[in-house]
């Protein structure tokens, strides 16, 4: 990539040497650990000395027909010349895995016995950004956003703020930035989450080659079973050409229930007679989905919205409560009334089954207790076996006292 940038550069320089006969000052952005070509040419002789000078220390010198010179700093020999074009006027140079140290005013001086050439190419070394998160953490005992990027040089602005603003003491703002070894920076900016705002990250290349920007928003919203509702979604931006992706998560289960590309304008959906897009094709960035006859045990959870286009992503996190309709609240508040109705009945019915059951217990011992007691009572008649007829009536009668009780 980095090759292909210097070569278009070479050629432009060229086309204006030929129609000038003057090749201006260049600019050249070499990407971090890859080889970079600076340009430079001339009107080949045959006899010339070719010298590369960077911040006025000579880093390379080549005679045409010898080959190499010596001098004292050969750029820790990541430093060549293309020999092979050098006699068509190519003097460019390539420089091997470029880094910080690379950058910089060059200079690039061609002598021979006609006339001498100087051109100047000021060298930058960048490492791109590559991508950009927003999420939301708890790691200062409290609800924050994060928006961060790593691996990027030189190191990136960041700025995060909110829509609608908020005052800055409330947001509480920090940003911190750190090297690796090689010099490439990661950077995180940190406020403090509010309810109801949407956050909103740019991250800004050094040289402003790239600007990167994202945005994040969470929020409820209920609806009621079996009404058609809007879950909203648009773009803090303009939006022209950008994919759409809706998933849906309920309890530790996720799935993508919506897409939707806006340059081909072809979607999909596994939900297909319950959703479809609020605004014909997502028009400017639009991508609010409307939900068709939720019901309460299948709809309701979070919801996730991405739209996401060059350099550029928006995130709405909407989590969706499903009440039930007006009916099943007035079936379910009569269920609700009969259920303790039937349990009370049901214990008074218990009592007083309870207390008739004790009270015929009670009942039925004292009524054997007075026929024992009556037949303890009654006269006993003794037959006089001597006279072989009875004997005169005697009443005998136990002692109750006598008997076990």
């Amino acid at each position: 990539m980095a090759a292909a940038h210097s070569w278009t550069c070479l050629i432009l320089v060229w086309i204006i040497a030929d129609t000038t006969g003057k090749t201006p000052d260049v600019q050249v952005t070499c990407m971090f650990s890859e080889d970079c070509v600076l340009p430079c040419v001339f009107e080949a002789v045959g006899d010339e000395i070719i010298y590369w000078f960077r911040q006025n220390v000579l880093i390379h010198s080549y005679k045409h027909g010898s080959g190499l010179l010596d001098q004292p700093d050969q750029h820790n020999n990541r430093t060549s010349l293309f020999t092979e074009v050098i006699s068509s006027g190519n003097a460019s140079l390539h420089i091997q895995k470029s880094g910080p140290q690379d950058r910089g005013k060059y200079r690039c001086l061609v002598t021979s016995s006609r006339k001498n050439s100087e051109h100047f190419i000021i060298v930058k070394v960048e490492a791109p950004i590559h991508s950009v998160s927003l999420e939301t953490t708890r790691l200062s005992g409290f609800e924050e956003v994060k928006c961060s990027t790593r691996d990027v040089y030189p190191a990136p602005r960041v700025t995060l703020f909110t829509e609608p603003a908020v005052l800055p003491d409330a947001l509480q703002t920090f940003t911190r930035k750190r090297a690796d070894k090689q010099d490439r920076y990661s950077v995180e900016s940190k406020i403090r989450k509010l309810n109801d705002l949407t956050y909103i990250c740019l991250v800004q290349s050094f040289y402003r080659s790239q600007t990167w920007r994202t945005s994040l928003q969470e929020k409820e919203i209920s609806s009621i079973e079996g009404q058609d509702l809007n879950i909203p979604c648009a773009a803090p931006w303009n939006l022209q050409n950008f994919t759409l992706t809706w998933s849906f998560t309920k309890g530790h289960e996720s799935s993508t229930v919506y897409t939707y590309d806006s340059l081909t304008q072809l979607s999909s959906s596994v939900w297909k007679e319950r959703v479809r897009l609020v605004t014909a094709r997502g028009q400017g960035g639009d991508g609010s989905l409307q939900l068709l006859m939720p019901m309460r045990l299948e709809h309701a959870g979070l919801y996730t919205c991405i739209l996401s286009a060059l350099r550029t992503k928006h995130e709405v996190r909407t989590r969706v409560k499903v009440t039930p309709s007006t009916a099943e609240r007035q079936s379910e508040s009569s269920t609700q009334r009969w259920i303790p109705a039937t349990v009370i009945t049901c214990l008074a019915v218990s009592a007083v089954a309870a207390i008739v059951t004790i009270k015929c217990k009670v009942g039925c011992s004292k009524s054997s207790q007075t026929l024992v007691e009556a037949a303890e009572m009654q006269p006993i008649r003794v037959t006089d076996t001597n006279s072989g007829g009875l004997s005169e009536d005697t009443c005998l009668t136990e002692e109750i006292a006598n008997r076990p009780a």
